[in-house]
């Protein structure tokens, strides 16, 4: 399954993608997200290309009945847990990204491309395209179907995230920083 997915950022390109780079920023969407431990297992960074590995669990997916089961005896309980591997090129607004689950990694491949498209000096387009391909005889395309749902409700949040941060950060004075009162 292929997806691709739009939406308009109430950021500009170049703050946007300082932003997204840093720790703080992490934190800040895994709180937003509730997402479990969000740990950065590995970076590496030169003057244009940041390569980083995340994990990532999380509890309480909304999957159909018979999905969950499925998912639960598969995965050993009902944690999604993956891990997600990103090679951010800082020049161009673009990164490239896979992700590889714990278990199954043979069966699941996702993986794609997020660009930042300039609109104009205080917002920017986020795109992102990908393909998910699940080979599980009788849930693979439910579960791919699950996991586009997912990607694009997290996508859609994205924007009100950023605005939230934005707001957060204006009361102190920062644009990329992280305010803690």
């Amino acid at each position: 399954m292929e997806f691709r997915l739009e939406n308009e950022i109430p950021m500009s390109a170049p703050e946007l993608w300082q932003t997204v780079q840093t720790p703080e920023f992490d934190a800040f969407m895994a709180k937003e997200f509730e997402l479990y431990p969000h740990m950065r297992f590995e970076r590496e960074s030169s003057e244009y290309l940041i390569r980083r590995r995340l994990s990532i669990s999380l509890p309480n997916v909304d999957m159909p009945g018979i999905a969950r089961k499925a998912a639960n005896k598969v995965l050993g309980g009902g944690e999604i847990v993956y891990e997600e591997i990103q090679q951010t090129h800082l020049d161009s607004f673009e990164m490239r990204w896979r992700l590889r689950p714990a278990v199954l990694t043979e069966k699941f491949h996702a993986s794609g491309i997020l660009r930042l498209t300039p609109i104009d000096g205080i917002r920017c387009l986020r795109i992102m395209e990908g393909r998910i391909h699940i080979r599980l005889f009788g849930l693979g395309g439910q579960l791919e179907r699950l996991a586009a749902k997912q990607a694009k409700r997290t996508s859609d949040e994205f924007c009100q995230v950023v605005a939230k941060w934005k707001s957060e950060n204006a009361k102190c004075g920062r644009s990329s920083n992280l305010c803690i009162q």
